[in-house]
């Protein structure tokens, strides 16, 4: 099963500021390389932002050299992979210069086979860089796009050559045993989905603090955030274990809060290299800033008035900026159990 890593509204990727496109408008899908050894999202970061001076990244989704997946935007972010045909096409690079492993290949023919799905598109539709207009010159995506596009359609061969058959991947066989537990969601947004892993249907959404009975356990599932653990949610669905916690029984201790306000203000000065994207705007305080849009990604030695600083339980914690018409959120560094685990700013320590 392919690992996927979601970085999707994680405030260290860089942007997004390019305007969003609307989805129903994707018509393509374009394969990539990195034309580098390694690498992964946060190395190639440094390359767009510094060298080429992009507010937004070149590709969807990232194959590392395990075959792990970086998914990195939103379909609907228009990202900088093939230019002038950035608006319809979706990207998907994977890490290497023309020599991929087989793991990869699987990866991405499982990645696009489910972009084709979301998109309604056809393996004609999965196009290399250098078969886009104007691109006809460009080595990448370093691989004989014909081949590709017929495993994508479930043929064993291709331009007269024999290929090996793409193996079909076997349904996961999970464990399941009776459970009786109470559970509490400890992230801000949670999926419920029909199968013990991350690519399988979304039946519903749960929210930080929401209850339920574990009606079943599975100790073998996808493994998130290092935990194989997932629970029945009251017969209908699963959650992973990474992302809830047990109701504890002792009545006597009353459970940490969720956010934490701090009634501060001052000026902090942003130290992380990379740089940190202040978000917003929003009418008033809420809880989750990091799902706000990016108005400016402020590089190190900049500063930020603040008159408020939310401390969020597990996730971030943030200052808020007054601005005309609302407020600006600045992440100032994450947050474990309540505190803040390294600073990205310095000028306050909460």
């Amino acid at each position: 099963m392919t690992k996927i890593v979601d970085l999707r509204g994680d405030s260290r990727i860089l942007g997004p500021t390019n305007p969003n496109r609307s989805v129903a408008g994707i018509t393509k899908i374009a394969r990539h390389h990195s034309a580098t050894a390694t690498g992964d999202v946060w190395a190639f970061q440094n390359h767009w932002r510094g060298s080429l001076g992009w507010g937004t990244g070149g590709y969807h989704e990232i194959i590392l050299r395990d075959s792990t997946v970086q998914r990195i935007y939103n379909d609907n972010v228009t990202t900088n992979g093939v230019g002038n045909h950035n608006s319809y096409t979706y990207h998907i690079c994977l890490v290497g210069s023309g020599s991929f492993t087989a793991e990869q290949e699987a990866a991405f023919d499982a990645r696009a086979k489910d972009a084709m799905k979301r998109f309604g598109l056809k393996a004609d539709d999965v196009l290399g860089h250098n078969e886009f207009s104007g691109h006809g010159s460009n080595s990448c995506p370093g691989i004989n796009m014909s081949t590709v596009r017929s495993r994508l359609k479930g043929n064993t061969s291709g331009g007269g050559s024999t290929a090996a058959p793409t193996p079909v991947p076997t349904a996961p066989q999970y464990k399941v045993e009776a459970w009786n537990v109470q559970q509490v969601v400890s992230t801000d947004v949670l999926n419920v989905r029909a199968a013990q892993n991350t690519s399988s249907k979304v039946l519903r959404q749960l929210k930080r603090g929401d209850r339920f009975n574990a009606t079943r356990i599975t100790r073998n599932g996808e493994n998130v955030n290092g935990y194989t653990t997932w629970f029945e949610v009251g017969g209908n669905g699963w959650v992973s274990g990474a992302l809830v916690t047990p109701v504890t029984t002792n009545t006597t201790t009353a459970a940490p809060p969720a956010n934490v306000w701090h009634s501060r203000s001052g000026t902090v000065t942003i130290t992380e290299p990379k740089g940190v994207n202040l978000r917003g705007t929003s009418k008033g305080d809420i809880t989750n800033p990091g799902s706000l849009g990016v108005l400016a990604l402020l590089k190190r030695g900049q500063q930020v008035k603040y008159d408020r600083v939310l401390v969020q339980r597990n996730g971030h914690a943030f200052v808020r900026q007054s601005r005309s018409g609302g407020y600006g959120w600045l992440a100032i560094g994450p947050t474990k159990d309540g505190k803040v685990t390294s600073y990205w700013v310095s000028g306050l320590t909460i």
